[in-house]
Parts: structure tokens; sequence; C-alpha cells
């Protein structure tokens, strides 16, 4: 936002130096993004926190000088002739939605004449980058810059029995506001409207049936309050943002409404003459007492670390407009001014304090801590393991957001849970709990991608949402993707896309390096992975993931033309194991013995049943069991498949014998005939 140093100077004595003002601000905590010009044409561009809706006007940051140099403060004080024509005569208020709106003020100025705004009311606006439109707008959006309470002007004799109503929209109404676009209002949006029609979204724009032109006359000035989520709300849905929506979202002064009219209408009649009608009409259904905070002085001093006397503390917060009641003993009891919306608590009090002091006051010495560190927890450890693993196998790290497109995320889910809504997004793009961390890892594919890398390898770490009975539950999980080519550029190896095994390995060295080996892999199929080309991932008999290629359908909508294999485990199960001790085994002294067998077995049968029944033969130790091909054709019966596996045995302490390997040997093909029904594979009967 910007401010100017001409218009400060209006309401509070500076130093000619913008140099200094700007430090001034930034000690204070209002942080400073540069300045423009020198001396008296200066500008300062702020960046004014979300919780500060005071101080983005002139009036509120001259408040802040004010109180930092310990100079008088001019606020503006409008003179409205008194006896005019009765306001009650030519308008009429009406709220319907008293939550939505407290208060509804409003004057009308008979007899003006629109025109070019005075020269010294243009150079205000232009200086801070505001284009003048004509007198009435024009002091409008001069009262905002500098009481910063969002006006509005109607031209009175367009609106239906020159009544204003406050209430929701209905189902249908559509507004064509003052940027010439067509609105579609529903009914959580709360609008200005007269006897038949809207006229303005409420706290966002004026509409254009009623606004001012070279031929109004007569006006109707409204000085109102509403809701902050309601207005941000329609703001968003609308993708709106004004000046006036966006001091309403964050906080408007319900008290400043009649302060703020009364300074509009007294301009107006100073530069498009005309007649203001008094009294104001003042609808307040609903006043809001004021907030009254305990303020302990030895709390501050405590809390603080310095020794501060009870006169500065009162003082500070007295130039801020607070209103301190300090007795002779107990709390003070500070009366917190209508338009200083974040402060609730003692704390907050102590800052204001603090802030008038300096930042640098406070003593930077540690507090005494008694006792140790918790240290690392046990997933954290489990944490730890896995990023080591998914590093070391040449992955890198992504974060991304967990909040995606409700369309993005669906295809990831499980089948027909219906993803988590957040009820106030900050986009509508990214509305919804992720049930994945695969969208976002293709969203990064596909950059990377389209930026000429060959090879891309990601992984997250995050957490992820699924339907519960009593809403979304969290879970984290760990998931990557690959993309491209399958092995670095060589000249002496043929160049391939990455593949099934290339996406298998780094979830065998996770599992071994988080203890939870042996993974049961079996094909599996899930809408949106390839199928044939898919693996549900099981440990002790729970699923904990799967692993495949993301189907041509699946990456469509990401631009992405080659093949992708993903993986997403569940951490919560995976490494239960991995704060266990693992323990040192040496390198082998003894040679293997490595036996191949060909067995004909049902094209049913998984591979990691035929392993189980390999390892359950322990007559002998057995290191490995590899597949190693798998054939179907001619030679082999209709229904059957026929899969060499290759088996290494060896002891550690002596050398086998090949009488114990083969008697092993017998063993494991009479256990896998007994359970499985393989046989090895001989010569066709002729």
């Amino acid at each position: 936002m910007k401010f100017s140093h001409a218009w400060l100077k209006d309401y509070v004595e500076i130093p000619d130096d913008p140099a200094r003002v700007g430090a001034m601000l930034t000690g204070a905590g209002i942080p400073l993004d540069g300045i423009e010009g020198s001396g008296e044409g200066a500008v300062y561009d702020l960046d004014i926190l979300t919780n500060r809706p005071d101080c983005m006007n002139h009036l509120g940051l001259a408040r802040e000088l004010a109180a930092l140099s310990g100079r008088t403060l001019n606020r503006p004080r409008p003179v409205i002739q008194e006896g005019g024509p009765a306001t009650a005569d030519h308008a009429d208020i009406i709220i319907e939605d008293p939550d939505l709106c407290t208060r509804y003020s409003g004057r009308c100025v008979i007899g003006i004449r629109v025109g070019p705004s005075p020269e010294w009311l243009v150079r205000r606006l232009v200086g801070i980058g505001q284009r003048p439109i004509n007198n009435v707008v024009d002091v409008t959006n001069f009262v905002l810059w500098e009481l910063g309470h969002p006006l509005h002007a109607f031209d009175l004799d367009r609106l239906a029995d020159r009544r204003i109503v406050v209430r929701r929209a209905r189902r249908g109404e559509a507004l064509v506001t003052l940027d010439g676009d067509s609105r579609t209002l529903t009914e959580e949006m709360l609008v200005i409207a007269d006897a038949k029609r809207p006229v303005a979204l409420a706290g966002v724009m004026g509409g254009r049936d009623s606004e001012i032109s070279s031929g109004t006359t007569r006006i109707l000035l409204e000085s109102a309050w509403f809701d902050p989520v309601c207005v941000r709300r329609a703001a968003r849905a609308l993708g709106m943002r004004t000046d006036a929506s966006h001091r309403f979202e964050r906080g408007a002064d319900p008290d400043g409404t009649v302060a703020a009219l009364d300074r509009a209408a007294a301009l107006i009649a100073e530069v498009a003459g005309g007649t203001v009608t008094d009294p104001a009409l003042d609808v307040h259904p609903r006043p809001e007492a004021p907030r009254v905070i305990a303020f302990r002085p030895a709390r501050a001093r405590q809390l603080l670390g310095l020794d501060l006397p009870d006169s500065f503390m009162s003082a500070c917060l007295s130039r801020l407009g607070f209103v301190v009641a300090a007795g002779a003993s107990g709390p003070w009891q500070v009366t917190v001014p209508s338009f200083r919306r974040d402060v609730g608590r003692e704390v907050d009090l102590i800052e204001e304090v603090i802030r008038q002091r300096g930042y640098d006051e406070i003593p930077s010495d540690l507090p005494a801590m008694s006792g140790a560190g918790g240290g690392r927890s046990q997933f954290d450890r489990r944490l730890r393991l896995a990023r080591h693993a998914m590093e070391s196998a040449g992955f890198h790290e992504a974060i991304n957001s967990i909040l995606i497109d409700r369309g993005e995320g669906e295809p990831f889910g499980p089948r027909g849970a219906e993803p988590g809504a957040v009820t106030n997004p900050l986009q509508s793009q990214a509305a919804w709990l992720r049930m994945s961390l695969l969208p976002g890892l293709l969203r990064n594919v596909a950059h990377n991608l389209n930026h000429g890398l060959s090879r891309c390898s990601l992984y997250e770490i995050g957490s992820v949402f699924l339907p519960g009975r009593d809403g979304p539950q969290e879970g984290r999980r760990l998931a990557f993707a690959l993309a491209g080519q399958g092995l670095p550029a060589h000249w002496s190896t043929k160049p391939r896309e990455v593949d099934l095994y290339d996406a298998r390995g780094p979830v065998e060295l996770l599992s071994d390096l988080l203890g939870s080996s042996p993974l049961s892999l079996a094909s599996d199929k899930m809408p949106f992975l390839a199928e044939g080309r898919t693996l549900r991932i099981d440990f002790a008999d729970r699923p904990i993931g799967l692993v495949g290629e993301i189907g041509r359908r699946v990456l469509a909508p990401y631009g992405i033309e080659g093949t992708v294999y993903g993986c997403e485990l569940d951490l919560e199960i995976l490494g239960a194991g991995a704060g266990e001790v693992r323990q040192y085994r040496p390198l082998p002294r003894y040679p293997g013995v490595r036996r191949d067998l060909a067995l004909v077995v049902d094209q049913g049968v998984r591979f990691d049943a035929i392993e189980r029944v390999v390892r359950s033969v322990n007559t002998v130790p057995i290191e490995e069991v590899q597949p190693f091909d798998r054939y179907r054709g001619p030679g082999v019966p209709k229904g059957c498949v026929s899969v060499a596996v290759q088996i290494l045995f060896r002891h550690s302490d002596r050398t086998l014998t090949s009488d114990e390997v083969q008697s092993a040997q017998d063993a494991i093909v009479a256990a896998l005939d007994r359970e499985l029904g393989a046989r090895l594979r001989g010569p066709e009967p002729g």
C-alpha cells in the first residue's frame, strides 16, 4: 500500500527526512517495502499486515507516528450545518440481516453538481496511485485512504422508493457491477438493494444501475459495517478484489461509520455544492459492548524482562487510543478502541507497550531451562531412514500443498471416496484435502520434463486425508514418481524408459532399511494404474501400498506423454520396526552354491508363494531366491506357466557338500509339488 508523506503531515508533525519516518514505522512493526521520491513528494510503500486494518489509512499511520514521537494527532473535524433537511424525509434504511450487517449509516446531499475534482483533491489521490473520476467518487476514495472506512455513493433518484434494504441475495438474482460485468449472486451473499432489486454487493462493489453520473443531483452516502467472513467469501467466489473488500475482510471499525460519513458529506458539499441532510440515519440493531482487558504492570515487566515504570506503560497505551483506568491496587482496566480489532488479550497490550519502547530493547538472555530434551521419536527416526533410503536411490524430495483441485485428486482416492472439502479455501482450485501424494508429484514431473530433464525421480513424505466416520482421517505416506530414461545415456547401452523393476528397487531398499522385509508384491488392479503393470505391496499380511505404471488417461491432464511409474506407501505400517537395533552381518567367508529350477505351475500362482515354500525348507541355509525367466508356449500345458527360479545356498560356518545341496533341492521340489502343484519342467512327451 502506498502512503503520502505530505498527506501524513496533515495530521501529525513528522521529520522532513522520509528515511527517518520509514525507520520509525519499521521500528513499530510496520514493514516498509521502499520509499519513492523525496521530501514532501515522498511515497511510502508499506506491507500492512492483515491484523492491522487500522493502519491501512493515513490517519491510522499518523496515530502510530504521533505515539512514537510524542506529538499531537490532528484529527479531521467535519462541520455539518445543523437544521438542514431531514434525512428521513429523503431516504429509508432497513437491515433485514443484522448478523451480517450490524450497522448502516446514511446521509443525503441534495443539489450537487458532479464534475472534476479540485486540484488539492486530485493531487492527494494521484500521489498514491489513485485515478480521479469525479468530485463525488473522489471524495469517497479520499475518505477511504484518510480514515480507512469504505464508503459508497448512490444516485438517490435511481433507487426505487428511495429505500435501502440490506439483505441476502435471492436465488437467481444478478447484479451488473460498476466494472460492467454481470454477476450471478448466491443466497450466501449480502447485497444492498432498493425496493425492487440489488444495487450493490455489500462491502465489495456498487452496481451500475445506481452509479453517480454527470446528471446526478441528489446522492445517498453509505457508511456501514459488514461481516468480514461474508465479504471475503463473496469477493473470492466472484473473483473480485477491491479496496473496500480488502478492508472489510480484515475488520473495519464499527464505531467509525458516522465519523467517515460526516467527513465525506462535508467534503462533497465543499467540492460539489449542495445541502447535507441532518441528522444522519444510523441503523444499529446490535451495538457492540466495549472490550475491557485486565492489565497487570508487573506481568508486563516480567514478560518483557524490562523494569518499565507504570507511568510509561500508561502513556504508551493512552497515545494509541486505549483508555486506561489504573487502580491503586490490582490490575488496570484498559478499554480497547473499536478500531483495534487485533487486541483481545493482556499480552496484546504488553506488545503495544514494547512497540513504543522498541523491540530491540528486549534482553537477549536465554531463560533458564531444566531437564533434557526428549530426543527423536521412533516415527522421526523412521522418517529420517526413509529419506536416507530415497536419496541414496537417486531421488530428490518434493514438497507440495495438501490442498488440491477436486478433479485432480479423485482418480487417486479409494473407490467411491469423497475428498474432504475446506470450508473457506484461499483458492477455488485448492479447496479439497488430498487423498494421495501422487497428484502433486505428477505436477512436479510434468514441470521437470517440460524443462528438458531426461530423467525425473522425485519423492514426497506428507499427510493425506481419507474419509472416516468422524471426518477426514490424517495419515502419513511416502510416494515417489519415476519418469524418463531408465539408465543414464552411454555409448555402451541402448536407451530405454523406466520400467517396473526401476520402481520396485526403491521399494525393496526402503523395506530393508526400515526393517520391513520381506514384502509381498502381487499383481493387482487400480483405476489410475495400467493393467498388468501394477503390484500391490503387503507386509505381515497387511496392505501397505502399491507400485505401478500410471495410466495414460490419468497422465493426459498433466501433458505427460512418456511413461511414468508411481508408488505410494503407508508409513504408519511400513517401518514399524525401524527403531530396533540392526544386527551387523559380516561378508560371507564360504562359497555359495546356485541351483536353477524350471517349474511348471498354474498361471495363477504368484512368485511370492513359490519363494515362501522354498524358504520353508530349512535343512540348508538359503540366502537368495530369484526368478529369472517366465515362459508360456509350446512345451507348457495350457493354463500353466514355466517359471525359472535361481536358489543360492550358503552356510556361514563351512562349505556345503553337493549331497547336502541335492538333498535340500529334492526337499524343495517335493514341497512345491505338495503345496502348489508345481513340478520340474522336462522334455515334452513324444
